[in-house]
């Protein structure tokens, strides 16, 4: 189903202009990925220490952060890719 902001989007830009957008989104998701990964690897690991409760909240805010820009990165993925079949 296409919205209403899709088919703004389609009539402003050329395919080509929506091809080089989606090839920018899709590489700076590859580009973030790994080093979120690693990041939520660590803090995921740093939540399991016996910590004082302000690191361990502390520790337990950077999980659910890095969790939450995975999501987005995620989000990014599939409209880029519903974008480049639609």
């Amino acid at each position: 189903m296409v919205d209403g902001r899709e088919l703004d989007t389609r009539k402003r830009y050329t395919p080509q202009q929506l091809a080089a957008a989606g090839a920018i989104a899709l590489e700076f998701r590859h580009q973030v990925n790994n080093p979120l990964a690693a990041l939520l690897a660590e803090a995921q690991m740093l939540a399991l220490e016996p910590l004082a409760p302000e690191h361990r909240a502390a520790a337990e805010r950077m999980v659910e952060l890095c969790r939450r820009t995975v999501t987005l990165l995620r989000e990014l993925d599939a409209a880029t890719r519903a974008a480049a079949e639609g």
